[in-house]
């Protein structure tokens, strides 16, 4: 049978357990009896000719066939999901984010705007360096901020490149003295000095330190933090520096102290990327978009 041409009741109730692998939360996020679902999932079986499901203890576990027809559905059961399971007029919303720790300060005060404005929930998630595609199209996510061109795409999942910038050395007093006369940074120079770093991801899968090891080189990190806002006063107090994108740099309130220095080579530029469901609802489209304005007059 083809299943685009079934009953969108069924459709709702083997999305929802798919999304699940439960009877009772199916019931309830359909508001639905048990004994409905249970009703439906037989039909389904029937109609299909698989188990669809196995039981395990509390869990309904897809079959290899089952899981299938997820994968080949996902334009369908994203479309599903927003029109059928999204925000009710009167329900809660919320707003799920990803975005790498250097977007936090620059991008905070749209998303707590917009929030306030939509009357959402804002949840941000912190980055890492994976496919999001599952949680955006399960809807646990709703736009994913990524570093690098490497998420999938799929029909369901608007894709595109907001913008690109560079990346910067700063630094503070501590280390003036070696750098007065410099004007730019080379590729190989960063070996030279002992540097303070904070990404969401080790060493090893910075793309800049793993195009240092290509070229035989190696940046001494002395400093490891998980949070920018430890980056200044890091290098005010020690010769360290810190390479990061120019627009924390630009966004940041107070730059007393700092100082910087461009990095030459293609090495040192670096692109935004946005990713969320192509049939993501009005209100949230708008506080996409309030995003991509404000990441395009620091990404260009």
């Amino acid at each position: 049978m083809n299943l685009l041409q079934m009953d969108m009741n069924l459709l709702k109730v083997l999305y929802v357990l798919l999304e699940t692998s439960s009877t009772g939360k199916t019931a309830q996020k359909l508001a639905l009896s048990p004994s409905a679902v249970s009703h439906a999932l037989m039909r389904l079986r029937d109609a299909l000719n698989d188990p669809l499901f196995r039981r395990e203890g509390n869990r309904q576990i897809a079959t290899p066939y089952a899981q299938a027809l997820r994968d080949k559905l996902v334009p369908v059961f994203v479309s599903l999901n927003e029109e059928l399971f999204g925000d009710k007029e009167n329900g809660s919303r919320c707003f799920r984010v990803v975005l790498p720790p250097a977007l936090n300060a620059l991008l905070t005060p749209v998303l707590a705007e917009k929030g306030h404005l939509h009357q959402a929930v804002i949840e941000c998630l912190p980055f890492a360096r994976r496919p999001w595609r599952d949680e955006l199209l399960d809807s646990s996510v709703d736009l994913v901020l990524a570093i690098g061109d490497h998420q999938k795409q799929v029909s369901a999942l608007h894709y595109e490149r907001v913008g690109t910038t560079r990346l910067i050395a700063v630094y503070g007093a501590p280390l003036r003295s070696r750098l007065e006369n410099a004007t730019a940074l080379n590729f190989a120079d960063l070996q030279h000095y002992q540097h303070i770093y904070c990404l969401p991801w080790t060493k090893e899968n910075n793309e800049l330190d793993r195009q240092q090891a290509r070229a035989g080189f190696e940046r001494p990190l002395t400093f490891v933090c998980h949070d920018y806002s430890q980056l200044a006063p890091a290098v005010q107090s020690a010769p360290l520096m810190a390479i990061v994108p120019r627009p924390w740099y630009e966004n940041l309130s107070d730059k007393r102290g700092l100082f910087v220095l461009p990095l030459a080579g293609e090495q040192a530029e670096g692109a935004i990327f946005m990713q969320y469901r192509a049939s993501t609802v009005e209100w949230k489209r708008r506080l996409i978009d309030a995003i991509r304005r404000k990441l395009k007059t620091y990404y260009r």
